[in-house]
């Protein structure tokens, strides 16, 4: 009986380790194409050492920057914010909320981008680098919203044809009970001799 424990654990220990190595194996090929800017082979290579270790952070954090390098943007934020649900390393879930705020940036959603930004500084307050992101941000949206503003004020009000024609036949019609009145008391005056 001792002999099969023994085996048992000697193939269990042996399927780890293959896995182990397959997933470093992976990984490091992974490394060598994101460093030579080949995203699309670095995410291939990812994705298989997460087939072989789904719970593993290097690998999910490295494909979602790969995704990230290929503007795959919404598949970068959703393997980030998979990554922070098994995560208790607050630095790197600071950077990860980091990266989701630049992308946010990017596609000039200023709200969420700040979001993120905040949830970096939650993280790891002594990210400099959230910290002024976080402030173009503020500054970027303040900027819109003070331009939104004076384009209200410039714009005069718009009137729609409908409504255009009816102050128009309004006008139209004041001028001649105007003339229709003028005209009354011309004759009415004509009648009256004059004082002089």
């Amino acid at each position: 009986m001792n002999a099969i424990k023994l085996v048992v654990t000697i193939i269990t220990f042996h399927v780890a380790f293959i896995s182990f190595a397959q997933t470093n194996d992976a990984l490091a090929k992974g490394n060598d194409y994101y460093k030579e800017s080949v995203f699309d082979l670095a995410e291939r290579q990812y994705r298989l050492a997460l087939e072989h270790d789904a719970t593993n952070i290097t690998a999910q954090y490295n494909l979602a920057t790969a995704l990230y390098r290929q503007r795959k943007f919404a598949e970068a934020i959703t393997v980030w914010q998979n990554m922070r649900n098994n995560l208790n390393n607050k630095e790197l879930k600071g950077s990860s909320h980091y990266n989701e705020g630049v992308v946010y940036s990017k596609q000039k959603d200023l709200l969420k981008s700040i979001d993120a930004y905040k949830d970096a500084l939650r993280n790891n307050p002594d990210d400099k680098q959230a910290r002024e992101n976080l402030q173009k941000a503020l500054l970027e949206l303040k900027k819109q919203q003070q331009d939104q503003q004076s384009q209200k004020k410039q714009q005069p009000s718009k009137l729609s044809q409908k409504e255009a024609q009816k102050q128009l036949d309004k006008l139209q019609q004041k001028e001649k009970d105007i003339q229709e009145r003028l005209q009354k008391q011309g004759q009415k005056g004509s009648s009256m001799p004059k004082d002089w």
